[in-house]
Formats: structure tokens, C-alpha cells, sequence
């Protein structure tokens, strides 16, 4: 009896522990999401509440039968191909490099980092005006260094390539991550393989790699998630208005749903669009799952 009082103590001390979140939770994360859901079945623009009227599923048809949105859609799931293993590899091969005890690893670790933690306005205005410009940026200058001619690099021959540049400039996150799992694979295993005469690509590929495979799954997941959702870094490159379209190469999903949304008021449209994204962002997560058993390295995987 004692036990049991013991415990039911317990599991009521973990429920008001964990209310408060729960409660903002409720509030603020499912309700809203709930609700959008709600009139994304309904004819709402923003300010007829009281003329509200369910119109089925024709907002979802209108998703389907809009040509910029799924031009939106293949050209987010064109730049999310691209940039997230891009970036994952860029973070790898940088937190390799700091994880090789070299001289000053603590400063460059703030430098990489730093990115990640500037402001995304102050980041975006800072490469479209000193680095991407066409007029005496830094990479138009550094061109004319190598004696070539400078570009337009926000023009629609280059945008693509400048804003997976610019995701990948951020990558700073994901090296924090990949060390952290570096610092977690034991020396001995290293020391083992030496002795044994294993070079440095052997024992990368035959220890650190397969260890690192579950922080690997981790960062394309979270980068697929985060890419799929880009719409501040177009609007801001090439676009400065709610109307003002950024230019089709970058002109992605998400950054159409935002225009129906706060420049046309199709706020019901606008949450059709961005429920259809919840579905894909979900089916595609659902595959990289899939997947895991295949390649992800698990103590617990008996099989292995």
C-alpha cells in the first residue's frame, strides 16, 4: 500500500512538473495548429468570422491546380536536395578538422558558430550587400583578383547557387552536433586499429563514419525539415515587399504560402498550402525513417 502511494506521489509530482508546458503547449502550439486545420475547410480571409462557411475540400483542389505553387514546391524539393546534403557534409568535414586538436580549435569552434546564432536579417542583409552585390561586393571583387569578370548573384542564373551558399553558411549548429558525437566515439577503438595498421581513410570509414551514422540521420532529418521551410532568405534576397515575388529560380513553398497569406489575405488558401507542406514534410520524414534500419549504426541492433 505504501508502494503504491509512493508512486501515485510520484506520477502526480511528474504531471505538475511538466503542466506548465504542457498547458503553453495546448495553448499556443496545438489549439492554433488545430484550428488552422479547421479553416483551411472554411472560406476565410481574415475578417468574416461572422460569414463564415465550410467550403470542403477546394481550397486543397486549388493548392493542386495552382501552377506557382507546385512550381514552389518542386523548386523547394529541388534546393532541399541540394543544400541539405551539402550543408550536412560541410558540417562534417569542418567538425573532423576541429576535432583533430588543432591550434586554436576554440576560437575557430565561435567562429563556425557564430552564424548560427546572428540574427537571419542581419545575416541575409550582410552577404546581399557586402558579399553578393553587384556593385564592389566582396566575391565580385575577389573574381576580379583572378582576373575574371564580375556576376550578378542574385540575377536568375546565380540565385539558386547564392542562397544554397547562404544556407550553408549557417551551418554552425550541425558542427556543434557532429563534434559532440566525434567526442563520443572511444580512443581505444582508434588506438586498436592503428596497431592493427589501419590508415586514416580506413579508420574513418570503418569506425568513425558507421559511429557517427545515427548524428548523420539526426542532421539530414532536422536540415530536410528546416529546408523545406525557407522563405525568409528569398523574400529578403531578391524580393522587399509582401507582393514583390522573389525571383522563380528561389521563389519557394513556403515563401507562396507567406504571399497568399499576409499580401492577398487567402488566409484559409494560405493554411490549405501549408497543411499540404505538413503532409509532405511528413511522408518524407517517413521515408528517411524507413531507411534507418539500413544504415544507422545501433548498439542495440542485434544483427549488427
Amino acid at each position: 500500500m505504501k508502494a503504491i502511494k509512493e508512486k501515485t506521489r510520484r506520477t502526480m509530482a511528474f504531471y505538475l512538473m511538466i503542466s506548465p508546458w504542457f498547458i503553453v503547449f495546448l495553448l499556443l502550439g496545438l489549439f492554433p495548429l488545430l484550428y488552422g486545420l479547421y479553416l483551411s475547410f472554411t472560406n476565410y480571409y481574415g475578417f468574416n468570422m461572422d460569414n463564415l462557411r465550410p467550403v470542403g475540400m477546394h481550397n486543397y483542389e486549388m493548392v493542386f491546380t495552382d501552377s506557382d505553387a507546385m512550381y514552389a514546391l518542386y523548386r523547394t524539393l529541388v534546393f532541399s536536395l541540394i543544400n541539405v546534403p551539402l550543408g550536412t557534409a560541410v558540417a562534417l568535414g569542418l567538425a573532423l578538422l576541429l576535432n583533430s586538436q588543432v591550434h586554436g580549435g576554440r576560437v575557430f569552434r565561435t567562429i563556425f558558430y557564430l552564424p548560427s546564432i546572428i540574427p537571419a536579417i542581419t545575416t541575409i542583409f550582410l552577404w546581399k550587400q557586402l558579399l553578393l552585390s553587384s556593385n564592389g561586393g566582396l566575391f565580385n571583387e575577389f573574381l576580379k583578383l583572378l582576373g575574371l569578370k564580375g556576376v550578378n548573384w542574385l540575377s536568375y542564373d546565380y540565385a539558386t547557387f547564392s542562397l544554397i551558399l547562404l544556407s550553408t553558411w549557417g551551418a554552425g549548429g550541425g558542427i556543434l552536433i557532429f563534434l559532440a558525437g566525434l567526442k563520443g566515439i572511444p580512443t581505444e577503438l582508434y588506438e586498436s586499429a592503428s596497431i592493427d595498421g589501419a590508415n586514416a581513410f580506413q579508420r574513418f570509414f570503418k569506425i568513425t563514419l558507421p559511429l557517427l551514422t545515427p548524428v548523420i540521420f539526426f542532421n539530414l532529418l532536422n536540415g530536410l525539415i528546416g529546408s523545406l521551410q525557407v522563405y525568409m532568405q528569398p523574400i529578403l534576397l531578391t524580393g522587399s515587399e509582401l507582393l514583390s515575388r522573389p525571383i522563380k529560380p528561389i521563389y519557394l513553398y513556403v515563401v507562396h504560402a507567406f504571399q497568399q497569406i499576409f499580401g492577398y489575405q487567402r488566409f484559409a488558401y494560405g493554411m490549405a498550402l501549408l497543411w499540404v507542406l505538413f503532409v509532405v514534410i511528413l511522408v518524407l520524414s517517413i521515408i528517411i525513417f524507413s531507411t534507418n534500419k539500413y544504415w544507422v549504426y545501433s548498439e542495440t541492433d542485434e544483427k549488427r
